[in-house]
């Protein structure tokens, strides 16, 4: 049995001019449903992959948060120690925290004396936290080193960059 969508030689032969137009007519039918079975088939492939990209974009950003996550429960491990001591340490976030450690000097000095790991770490936070206890509403975007004295350890400048909550940010050179 010949699917609807198949092919067929068509024999000619005896065939009259008034059969010849209804095979024509039969012929131009089908050719109709193909035509909009085919965009219907289209439309379908179209949703599909739309779905699977969404899909993908979504797993994407999921690994992208655990990743995150991770990260910021492994700085809060690496610090747990030597941030015990700070009042208001609960005031920093996660991603705070995460920004502080990775942009902090974390030269050890322990070696050169009596010195705490980092010695910028407490620092940075008191810093960081004195200024959301004034602005609770700041968050911590971004900190870069500005300067450092040339001495043994060096004390380190850094600049602060704020959001506020009207999504402004603010850069703070705090001494």
């Amino acid at each position: 049995m010949a699917s609807f969508y198949e092919t067929s030689h068509i024999d000619f032969s005896g065939k009259t001019l008034e059969e010849l137009f209804v095979l024509q007519k039969e012929l131009k039918e089908k050719n109709r449903i193909i035509i909009t079975e085919r965009i219907k088939a289209v439309k379908i492939v179209r949703d599909i992959e739309q779905d699977y990209k969404r899909n993908d974009d979504n797993l994407k950003l999921i690994l992208k948060e655990i990743h995150r996550h991770e990260a910021i429960d492994e700085a809060k491990n690496i610090i747990s120690e030597d941030i015990n001591s700070i009042d208001n340490f609960n005031l920093l976030n996660g991603d705070e925290i995460l920004l502080i450690t990775k942009k902090m000097d974390k030269t050890d000095y322990r070696n050169y004396g009596d010195y705490p790991r980092w010695i910028d770490l407490e620092k940075i936070c008191k810093e960081v936290i004195h200024m959301k206890k004034r602005y609770p509403n700041w968050i911590l975007m971004d900190l870069e080193k500005s300067r450092q004295t040339n001495t043994l350890p060096p004390k380190s400048y850094y600049y602060y960059k704020f959001k506020d909550e009207f999504a402004d940010y603010l850069i703070l050179d705090i001494v």
